[in-house]
Protein backbone atom coordinates (compact mmCIF):
# COMPACT_ATOMS: atom_id res chain seq x y z
CA UNK A 1 0.00 0.00 0.00
CA UNK A 2 1.63 3.29 -0.76
CA UNK A 3 1.08 6.71 1.14
CA UNK A 4 2.01 10.25 -0.29
CA UNK A 5 4.54 11.84 2.57
CA UNK A 6 5.95 14.89 3.17
CA UNK A 7 9.73 15.01 3.58
CA UNK A 8 9.97 15.79 6.83
CA UNK A 9 7.56 13.63 7.78
CA UNK A 10 9.42 10.80 5.99
CA UNK A 11 12.63 11.62 7.51
CA UNK A 12 10.95 11.21 10.89
CA UNK A 13 9.17 8.00 9.81
CA UNK A 14 12.35 6.37 8.47
CA UNK A 15 14.58 7.39 11.77
CA UNK A 16 11.82 6.08 14.24
CA UNK A 17 11.48 2.67 12.09
CA UNK A 18 15.47 2.33 12.03
CA UNK A 19 15.70 2.89 15.66
CA UNK A 20 13.15 0.02 16.17
CA UNK A 21 15.12 -2.11 13.57
CA UNK A 22 18.26 -1.77 15.41
CA UNK A 23 16.41 -2.22 18.93
CA UNK A 24 14.79 -5.38 17.67
CA UNK A 25 18.13 -6.86 15.46
CA UNK A 26 18.14 -9.16 13.00
CA UNK A 27 16.84 -12.24 13.84
CA UNK A 28 13.10 -13.84 11.98
CA UNK A 29 11.39 -13.02 14.86
CA UNK A 30 12.07 -9.36 14.47
CA UNK A 31 11.85 -9.06 11.06
CA UNK A 32 8.37 -10.50 11.73
CA UNK A 33 7.54 -7.78 14.19
CA UNK A 34 8.58 -5.10 12.70
CA UNK A 35 6.22 -5.98 9.57
CA UNK A 36 3.79 -6.01 11.88
CA UNK A 37 4.36 -2.63 13.18
CA UNK A 38 4.71 -1.62 9.46
CA UNK A 39 1.17 -3.37 8.73
CA UNK A 40 -0.49 -1.28 12.08
CA UNK A 41 0.92 1.78 10.37
CA UNK A 42 -0.52 1.50 7.58
CA UNK A 43 -3.70 0.56 9.12
CA UNK A 44 -3.30 4.14 10.58
CA UNK A 45 -2.19 5.64 7.73
CA UNK A 46 -5.18 4.96 5.99
CA UNK A 47 -8.51 6.81 7.46
CA UNK A 48 -6.32 9.77 7.79
CA UNK A 49 -5.47 9.88 3.63
CA UNK A 50 -9.10 8.56 2.64
CA UNK A 51 -10.46 11.69 4.40
CA UNK A 52 -9.18 14.02 1.55
CA UNK A 53 -5.54 14.50 2.74
CA UNK A 54 -3.38 14.67 0.31
CA UNK A 55 -0.24 13.75 2.22
CA UNK A 56 0.78 12.39 5.50
CA UNK A 57 2.25 15.20 7.83
CA UNK A 58 4.96 15.20 10.55
CA UNK A 59 1.80 15.91 13.15
CA UNK A 60 0.40 12.08 11.50
CA UNK A 61 3.94 10.78 12.41
CA UNK A 62 4.07 12.21 15.88
CA UNK A 63 0.42 11.01 16.77
CA UNK A 64 1.43 7.37 15.48
CA UNK A 65 4.66 7.34 17.48
CA UNK A 66 2.72 7.99 20.40
CA UNK A 67 0.15 4.88 20.17
CA UNK A 68 2.71 2.79 18.68
CA UNK A 69 5.51 3.66 21.39
CA UNK A 70 9.19 4.67 21.81
CA UNK A 71 11.61 2.22 19.63
CA UNK A 72 12.82 0.80 23.45
CA UNK A 73 8.86 -0.84 24.22
CA UNK A 74 10.29 -3.13 21.42
CA UNK A 75 13.15 -4.43 22.83
CA UNK A 76 13.43 -8.08 23.27
CA UNK A 77 14.04 -9.59 26.80
CA UNK A 78 17.26 -10.38 27.71
CA UNK A 79 18.80 -7.88 25.23
CA UNK A 80 21.11 -4.61 26.25
CA UNK A 81 18.16 -2.09 25.34
CA UNK A 82 15.83 -4.09 27.79
CA UNK A 83 18.40 -4.12 30.46
CA UNK A 84 19.25 -0.42 30.28
CA UNK A 85 15.23 0.10 30.29
CA UNK A 86 15.32 -2.10 33.65
CA UNK A 87 17.92 0.09 34.99
CA UNK A 88 16.39 3.02 34.16
CA UNK A 89 13.50 1.96 35.99
CA UNK A 90 12.11 3.97 38.75
CA UNK A 91 13.71 7.00 37.65
CA UNK A 92 12.08 9.97 36.94
CA UNK A 93 9.68 10.01 33.24
CA UNK A 94 8.45 12.00 31.61
CA UNK A 95 4.60 12.21 31.83
CA UNK A 96 2.39 10.76 29.40
CA UNK A 97 -0.99 11.80 29.58
CA UNK A 98 -3.15 9.01 29.54
CA UNK A 99 -5.42 8.56 26.50
CA UNK A 100 -8.89 9.94 27.33
CA UNK A 101 -11.71 8.03 25.54
CA UNK A 102 -14.18 10.29 23.52
CA UNK A 103 -16.65 10.16 21.18
CA UNK A 104 -15.92 10.48 17.44
CA UNK A 105 -17.65 9.74 14.39
CA UNK A 106 -15.62 7.46 12.04
CA UNK A 107 -15.17 8.42 8.80
CA UNK A 108 -13.54 5.89 7.75
CA UNK A 109 -16.16 2.90 7.87
CA UNK A 110 -19.77 5.01 7.46
CA UNK A 111 -22.16 4.40 5.58
CA UNK A 112 -23.88 7.90 6.35
CA UNK A 113 -22.24 10.12 8.77
CA UNK A 114 -20.13 7.54 10.77
CA UNK A 115 -22.01 7.92 13.71
CA UNK A 116 -22.72 4.09 14.41
CA UNK A 117 -19.56 3.07 13.45
CA UNK A 118 -17.74 5.57 16.23
CA UNK A 119 -20.75 4.07 19.02
CA UNK A 120 -19.27 1.10 18.23
CA UNK A 121 -15.61 1.98 18.14
CA UNK A 122 -16.71 3.63 21.61
CA UNK A 123 -18.49 1.15 22.78
CA UNK A 124 -16.43 -1.94 21.88
CA UNK A 125 -19.56 -3.43 20.07
CA UNK A 126 -19.40 -4.31 16.25
CA UNK A 127 -21.21 -1.23 14.18
CA UNK A 128 -23.85 -3.37 12.85
CA UNK A 129 -25.27 -3.77 16.42
CA UNK A 130 -26.38 0.45 16.61
CA UNK A 131 -27.38 0.27 12.63
CA UNK A 132 -29.51 -2.42 13.24
CA UNK A 133 -31.25 -0.37 15.98
CA UNK A 134 -31.21 2.80 13.81
CA UNK A 135 -33.34 1.18 11.09
CA UNK A 136 -35.39 -0.53 13.88
CA UNK A 137 -36.21 2.94 15.00
CA UNK A 138 -37.34 4.15 11.85
CA UNK A 139 -40.05 2.57 11.44
CA UNK A 140 -41.22 3.89 14.82
CA UNK A 141 -40.10 7.40 14.15
CA UNK A 142 -37.59 8.09 17.01
CA UNK A 143 -34.26 7.50 15.38
CA UNK A 144 -34.07 10.34 13.07
CA UNK A 145 -33.45 13.16 15.58
CA UNK A 146 -31.25 11.42 17.94
CA UNK A 147 -28.74 10.45 14.87
CA UNK A 148 -29.18 14.26 13.83
CA UNK A 149 -28.36 15.68 17.36
CA UNK A 150 -25.38 12.85 17.49
CA UNK A 151 -24.12 13.68 13.76
CA UNK A 152 -23.60 17.17 14.73
CA UNK A 153 -22.34 16.82 18.13
CA UNK A 154 -19.86 13.89 17.53
CA UNK A 155 -16.43 15.52 15.91
CA UNK A 156 -15.42 13.88 13.20
CA UNK A 157 -12.11 11.68 14.00
CA UNK A 158 -10.19 12.67 11.31
CA UNK A 159 -6.21 12.69 12.78
CA UNK A 160 -4.66 9.32 14.16
CA UNK A 161 -4.51 10.86 17.96
CA UNK A 162 -8.22 11.48 17.21
CA UNK A 163 -8.77 7.71 16.47
CA UNK A 164 -6.65 6.97 19.39
CA UNK A 165 -9.04 8.74 21.61
CA UNK A 166 -12.07 6.98 19.63
CA UNK A 167 -11.13 3.72 20.46
CA UNK A 168 -10.02 4.57 23.97
CA UNK A 169 -6.18 4.00 22.94
CA UNK A 170 -6.96 0.36 22.41
CA UNK A 171 -6.83 -0.59 18.92
CA UNK A 172 -9.46 -3.08 17.33
CA UNK A 173 -7.10 -5.47 17.02
CA UNK A 174 -3.99 -6.83 18.79
CA UNK A 175 -0.38 -5.84 18.59
CA UNK A 176 2.06 -8.77 19.25
CA UNK A 177 5.63 -9.12 18.78
CA UNK A 178 5.39 -12.46 17.33
CA UNK A 179 2.59 -12.70 14.98
CA UNK A 180 0.56 -10.45 12.56
CA UNK A 181 -1.84 -7.72 13.68
CA UNK A 182 -5.05 -9.28 14.16
CA UNK A 183 -8.24 -8.05 15.11
CA UNK A 184 -10.05 -8.89 18.57
CA UNK A 185 -11.89 -12.31 18.22
CA UNK A 186 -13.55 -12.65 21.69
CA UNK A 187 -16.67 -11.65 19.80
CA UNK A 188 -15.76 -13.38 16.50
CA UNK A 189 -18.99 -15.86 16.26
CA UNK A 190 -21.53 -13.44 17.82
CA UNK A 191 -20.32 -10.83 15.10
CA UNK A 192 -20.52 -13.69 12.53
CA UNK A 193 -24.67 -14.05 13.87
CA UNK A 194 -25.35 -10.59 13.73
CA UNK A 195 -23.98 -10.24 10.23
CA UNK A 196 -26.31 -12.82 9.17
CA UNK A 197 -29.34 -11.21 10.76
CA UNK A 198 -27.72 -7.62 9.14
CA UNK A 199 -28.11 -9.55 5.98
CA UNK A 200 -31.93 -11.02 6.26
CA UNK A 201 -32.80 -7.42 7.48
CA UNK A 202 -31.18 -5.72 4.78
CA UNK A 203 -33.10 -7.77 2.39
CA UNK A 204 -36.55 -6.93 4.16
CA UNK A 205 -35.79 -3.25 4.01
CA UNK A 206 -34.53 -3.67 0.30
CA UNK A 207 -38.04 -5.18 -0.86
CA UNK A 208 -40.40 -3.14 1.22
CA UNK A 209 -38.54 0.10 0.60
CA UNK A 210 -38.53 -1.17 -3.10
CA UNK A 211 -42.41 -1.31 -3.49
CA UNK A 212 -43.02 1.71 -0.85
CA UNK A 213 -40.97 3.51 -3.50
CA UNK A 214 -42.77 2.17 -6.75
CA UNK A 215 -46.32 2.65 -4.93
CA UNK A 216 -45.57 6.17 -3.78
CA UNK A 217 -44.78 7.09 -7.09
CA UNK A 218 -47.33 5.81 -8.98
CA UNK A 219 -49.96 7.30 -6.55
CA UNK A 220 -48.52 10.70 -6.14
CA UNK A 221 -47.37 11.14 -9.97
CA UNK A 222 -49.14 8.36 -11.98
CA UNK A 223 -52.81 7.70 -9.52
CA UNK A 224 -53.67 6.39 -13.24
CA UNK A 225 -51.01 4.14 -13.91
CA UNK A 226 -51.22 2.57 -10.67
CA UNK A 227 -54.52 0.89 -11.06
CA UNK A 228 -53.26 -2.42 -11.80
CA UNK A 229 -50.58 -2.37 -8.82
CA UNK A 230 -52.63 -0.72 -6.35
CA UNK A 231 -56.37 -0.11 -6.83
CA UNK A 232 -56.58 2.11 -4.42
CA UNK A 233 -53.43 3.98 -5.87
CA UNK A 234 -55.72 6.04 -8.63
CA UNK A 235 -58.13 7.57 -6.00
CA UNK A 236 -55.58 8.82 -3.86
CA UNK A 237 -54.69 11.87 -6.00
CA UNK A 238 -58.48 12.57 -6.66
CA UNK A 239 -58.86 12.65 -2.71
CA UNK A 240 -55.37 14.47 -2.60
CA UNK A 241 -57.02 17.01 -4.92
CA UNK A 242 -60.38 17.56 -3.24
CA UNK A 243 -58.68 18.78 -0.33
CA UNK A 244 -55.44 21.08 -1.35
CA UNK A 245 -56.22 24.18 -2.70
CA UNK A 246 -56.35 25.40 -6.23
CA UNK A 247 -53.05 25.67 -8.37
CA UNK A 248 -51.09 23.70 -5.18
CA UNK A 249 -51.85 20.31 -6.03
CA UNK A 250 -48.40 19.45 -8.33
CA UNK A 251 -46.22 21.63 -5.64
CA UNK A 252 -47.41 19.58 -2.29
CA UNK A 253 -47.26 16.31 -4.71
CA UNK A 254 -43.47 17.10 -5.21
CA UNK A 255 -42.50 18.26 -1.38
CA UNK A 256 -44.50 15.18 -0.14
CA UNK A 257 -42.61 12.79 -2.71
CA UNK A 258 -39.15 14.22 -1.54
CA UNK A 259 -40.51 14.27 2.17
CA UNK A 260 -41.35 10.78 2.26
CA UNK A 261 -39.50 9.64 -0.58
CA UNK A 262 -35.88 10.61 0.87
CA UNK A 263 -36.13 8.74 3.90
CA UNK A 264 -37.59 5.45 1.91
CA UNK A 265 -34.26 5.55 -0.12
CA UNK A 266 -31.94 5.97 2.65
CA UNK A 267 -33.69 3.28 4.01
CA UNK A 268 -32.86 1.36 0.35
CA UNK A 269 -29.15 2.37 0.69
CA UNK A 270 -29.04 1.14 3.89
CA UNK A 271 -30.62 -2.22 3.16
CA UNK A 272 -28.52 -2.52 0.21
CA UNK A 273 -25.16 -1.69 2.46
CA UNK A 274 -26.24 -4.22 5.36
CA UNK A 275 -26.29 -6.81 2.53
CA UNK A 276 -23.39 -6.08 0.39
CA UNK A 277 -21.15 -4.09 2.77
CA UNK A 278 -19.92 -1.74 -0.12
CA UNK A 279 -17.36 1.28 0.56
CA UNK A 280 -19.92 4.20 1.13
CA UNK A 281 -19.92 7.72 -0.24
CA UNK A 282 -21.84 8.71 3.01
CA UNK A 283 -21.11 12.45 2.86
CA UNK A 284 -21.96 12.94 -0.40
CA UNK A 285 -25.29 10.84 -0.05
CA UNK A 286 -25.69 12.17 2.89
CA UNK A 287 -25.36 15.89 2.28
CA UNK A 288 -27.28 15.73 -1.05
CA UNK A 289 -30.09 13.62 1.05
CA UNK A 290 -30.91 16.17 3.41
CA UNK A 291 -30.71 18.96 1.25
CA UNK A 292 -33.27 17.07 -0.81
CA UNK A 293 -35.60 16.47 2.11
CA UNK A 294 -35.36 20.10 3.62
CA UNK A 295 -36.22 21.17 -0.18
CA UNK A 296 -39.32 19.22 -0.31
CA UNK A 297 -40.06 19.95 3.19
CA UNK A 298 -39.76 23.60 2.35
CA UNK A 299 -42.22 22.76 -0.83
CA UNK A 300 -44.57 20.97 1.87
CA UNK A 301 -44.94 23.85 4.07
CA UNK A 302 -45.45 26.73 1.71
CA UNK A 303 -48.19 24.47 -0.18
CA UNK A 304 -49.94 23.46 2.90
CA UNK A 305 -49.34 27.51 4.01
CA UNK A 306 -51.20 27.80 0.79
CA UNK A 307 -53.91 25.37 1.41
CA UNK A 308 -54.35 26.94 4.99
CA UNK A 309 -55.77 30.11 3.69
CA UNK A 310 -58.70 28.65 2.02
CA UNK A 311 -59.76 28.19 6.35
CA UNK A 312 -59.77 31.76 7.02
CA UNK A 313 -63.41 32.40 7.39
CA UNK A 314 -66.13 30.62 7.86
CA UNK A 315 -69.65 31.06 6.95
CA UNK A 316 -73.23 29.28 7.36
CA UNK A 317 -75.72 29.15 5.03
CA UNK A 318 -79.41 28.66 6.18
CA UNK A 319 -81.87 27.11 3.54
CA UNK A 320 -86.11 27.02 5.05
CA UNK A 321 -88.52 24.97 4.69
CA UNK A 322 -91.90 25.79 5.14
CA UNK A 323 -93.39 22.60 6.38
CA UNK A 324 -97.29 21.99 5.82
CA UNK A 325 -99.61 21.57 8.66
CA UNK A 326 -99.87 18.20 10.00
CA UNK A 327 -103.06 15.63 10.69
CA UNK A 328 -102.64 15.63 14.88
CA UNK A 329 -100.28 16.37 16.87
CA UNK A 330 -97.24 13.94 16.21
CA UNK A 331 -94.65 14.54 13.50
CA UNK A 332 -93.06 11.25 12.45
CA UNK A 333 -89.49 11.85 11.72
CA UNK A 334 -88.12 8.82 9.26
CA UNK A 335 -85.11 7.68 7.74
CA UNK A 336 -84.44 8.93 4.30
CA UNK A 337 -82.88 6.49 1.54
CA UNK A 338 -79.57 8.60 1.16
CA UNK A 339 -77.32 6.66 3.30
CA UNK A 340 -74.00 4.79 2.84
CA UNK A 341 -74.18 2.36 5.74
CA UNK A 342 -71.74 -0.43 4.85
CA UNK A 343 -69.93 0.67 2.10
CA UNK A 344 -65.63 1.23 2.26
CA UNK A 345 -64.70 4.00 3.51
CA UNK A 346 -61.19 5.69 2.44
CA UNK A 347 -60.95 8.77 4.38
CA UNK A 348 -62.21 10.41 7.53
CA UNK A 349 -61.60 14.45 7.65
CA UNK A 350 -63.21 15.42 10.70
CA UNK A 351 -67.05 14.90 10.17
CA UNK A 352 -66.33 14.63 6.40
CA UNK A 353 -66.32 10.60 4.69
CA UNK A 354 -65.13 9.26 1.30
CA UNK A 355 -66.20 6.40 -0.69
CA UNK A 356 -66.28 4.64 -3.74
CA UNK A 357 -69.57 4.49 -6.10
CA UNK A 358 -69.16 3.47 -9.38
CA UNK A 359 -65.72 4.14 -9.69
CA UNK A 360 -65.57 7.79 -8.52
CA UNK A 361 -65.14 9.05 -5.44
CA UNK A 362 -68.21 10.57 -3.12
CA UNK A 363 -67.58 12.59 -0.30
CA UNK A 364 -70.25 12.90 2.57
CA UNK A 365 -70.60 13.81 5.74
CA UNK A 366 -73.41 13.07 8.68
CA UNK A 367 -75.96 15.81 9.59
CA UNK A 368 -76.72 16.98 12.92
CA UNK A 369 -80.92 16.95 13.47
CA UNK A 370 -81.84 19.38 16.46
CA UNK A 371 -85.29 19.15 17.77
CA UNK A 372 -86.53 22.15 19.04
CA UNK A 373 -89.02 22.32 21.71
CA UNK A 374 -91.96 24.82 22.83
CA UNK A 375 -90.38 27.14 19.68
CA UNK A 376 -93.89 28.50 18.31
CA UNK A 377 -94.25 27.82 15.05
CA UNK A 378 -93.62 24.59 13.56
CA UNK A 379 -90.62 25.06 10.74
CA UNK A 380 -87.26 23.49 9.84
CA UNK A 381 -84.14 25.35 8.78
CA UNK A 382 -81.00 23.45 6.86
CA UNK A 383 -78.08 25.28 7.89
CA UNK A 384 -74.83 24.51 5.87
CA UNK A 385 -71.29 25.86 7.44
CA UNK A 386 -67.80 25.57 5.61
CA UNK A 387 -64.84 27.65 5.33
CA UNK A 388 -63.09 29.40 2.10
CA UNK A 389 -60.59 31.56 1.25
CA UNK A 390 -62.83 34.81 1.48
CA UNK A 391 -66.73 35.37 2.75
CA UNK A 392 -68.03 34.45 -0.64
CA UNK A 393 -65.95 31.89 -1.22
CA UNK A 394 -66.58 30.01 2.25
CA UNK A 395 -70.68 31.29 1.51
CA UNK A 396 -70.68 29.31 -2.67
CA UNK A 397 -69.02 26.15 -0.04
CA UNK A 398 -71.56 26.25 1.91
CA UNK A 399 -74.59 26.80 -0.86
CA UNK A 400 -73.35 23.82 -2.61
CA UNK A 401 -74.15 20.95 -0.10
CA UNK A 402 -76.62 18.38 -0.91
CA UNK A 403 -79.44 17.81 1.86
CA UNK A 404 -82.50 16.55 1.09
CA UNK A 405 -85.85 16.48 3.28
CA UNK A 406 -89.33 15.26 2.26
CA UNK A 407 -92.28 15.79 3.92
CA UNK A 408 -95.22 13.70 3.34
CA UNK A 409 -98.22 14.54 5.31
CA UNK A 410 -97.07 14.12 9.53
CA UNK A 411 -94.12 12.51 7.86
CA UNK A 412 -90.69 14.37 7.58
CA UNK A 413 -88.25 12.03 6.04
CA UNK A 414 -84.60 12.93 7.15
CA UNK A 415 -81.44 11.95 4.87
CA UNK A 416 -78.90 10.52 6.94
CA UNK A 417 -76.00 12.57 5.04
CA UNK A 418 -75.19 15.08 2.95
CA UNK A 419 -72.96 15.44 0.09
CA UNK A 420 -70.27 17.46 -1.20
CA UNK A 421 -70.22 17.56 -5.12
CA UNK A 422 -67.61 16.25 -6.98
CA UNK A 423 -65.90 19.94 -8.01
CA UNK A 424 -65.93 21.04 -4.29
CA UNK A 425 -63.29 20.99 -1.84
CA UNK A 426 -63.30 19.58 1.67
CA UNK A 427 -63.52 22.45 3.87
CA UNK A 428 -65.07 20.97 6.98
CA UNK A 429 -68.57 21.05 6.34
CA UNK A 430 -71.16 20.62 8.57
CA UNK A 431 -75.08 20.71 8.01
CA UNK A 432 -77.23 21.09 11.13
CA UNK A 433 -81.12 20.51 10.91
CA UNK A 434 -83.33 22.19 13.32
CA UNK A 435 -86.78 21.22 13.53
CA UNK A 436 -89.05 23.66 16.01
CA UNK A 437 -91.80 22.49 17.04
CA UNK A 438 -95.02 23.71 18.17
CA UNK A 439 -96.74 24.43 21.69
CA UNK A 440 -98.04 20.75 22.07
CA UNK A 441 -96.61 18.90 19.19
CA UNK A 442 -94.92 15.81 19.83
CA UNK A 443 -92.52 13.24 17.34
CA UNK A 444 -92.08 9.68 17.13
CA UNK A 445 -88.50 8.90 15.97
CA UNK A 446 -87.11 6.02 13.73
CA UNK A 447 -84.85 3.98 15.85
CA UNK A 448 -82.06 5.19 12.91
CA UNK A 449 -81.94 8.30 13.42
CA UNK A 450 -81.78 8.51 17.29
CA UNK A 451 -77.53 9.16 17.28
CA UNK A 452 -78.42 11.76 15.35
CA UNK A 453 -80.71 13.76 17.02
CA UNK A 454 -80.25 16.41 19.94
CA UNK A 455 -82.57 17.83 21.95
CA UNK A 456 -82.81 22.01 22.96
CA UNK A 457 -85.86 23.97 24.55
CA UNK A 458 -86.74 27.58 23.20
Amino acid sequence: MAFNIEDDAYDKLKGYLDAVNKVLGNSDEAKETLNDIEARMAELFVPVTREGQTSISASDVDDLIKILGEPEVYAPEGSEEAKVKEETRGKKEPFVAPVIKKLHRDPYSRVLGGVCSGLGAYFRVDPIVFRLLFILGLFYGISIIPYIILWIIMPKAVTIEQRNQMYGGEPPFSRTKAGPATYSAATSGTNRVLRIIAICIGIVIVVVSFFILIGLTLAILFSSSAVGLIPEAAYFRDLFGMLIADGQLNLISLGLLLTIGIPVLMLLYLGLHLIFQFRSGGKIIGTLSLLFWLAGLGILIFGMAATGLDFRHKETVEDLFFPEPIDGDTLYLRAGEGYYEGYKEYIHFNNIKARLENDEVVLYGRPRIVVVEHAGNFSVTVEKTAYGATIEKAQKNASMLNYSLIQDDSSLQLDKVFTIPKDSKIRDQKVVVRIRLAEGMVVDIDPSLSKFIRWSVN
